[in-house]
């Protein structure tokens, strides 16, 4: 049974990977952040388009892992159309599941399958790399939003 889980949740990585949600630049963003992970050289630009509290529209661009580029996507999926303080509810509650924390499972959805991520400590940062960036973004555009 969690051989199967597993795989599912690998599924879902993958296919994030390789179909992702968002990518590209918005035409019309008020937020802008790029992070890189100095470890792997990943990195990843988060662009926002935020009226009223809400993420209106996220998008973001850059290379690296099969992690950060499923989760940069399925952050994307996630949070977009949220209210700002639901979006720092889950990222916190995201970044809780990575690092192996108590955790809300009914708000992470496909989320779920980075599970096991915490088992591989050098991913983590693969993980909340695109997450970090959208935060940056909004905190240097004066949006107050925790990391």
């Amino acid at each position: 049974m969690i051989s199967n889980i597993q795989e599912l949740y690998q599924k879902i990585i993958v296919n994030h990977a390789k179909y992702p949600i968002g990518r590209g630049i918005l035409p019309q963003y008020n937020y802008h952040a790029k992070l890189k992970n100095p470890d792997c050289g990943d990195d990843i630009e988060v662009y926002l388009k935020v009226m009223d509290q809400h993420l209106e529209q996220i998008s973001f661009t850059g290379q690296g892992c099969i992690i950060s580029q499923a989760s940069a996507s399925m952050m994307v999926d996630a949070l977009s159309g949220k209210r700002i303080l639901e979006a720092q509810q889950l990222m916190q509650n995201f970044q809780n599941l990575i690092l192996g924390k108590d955790y809300d499972e009914s708000q992470l959805g496909d989320l779920i399958a980075f599970a096991t991520l915490n088992q591989f400590p050098t991913r983590v940062r693969c993980g909340m790399l695109a997450w970090h960036a959208m935060a940056d973004g909004l905190n240097q555009g004066g949006i107050s939003f925790g990391k």
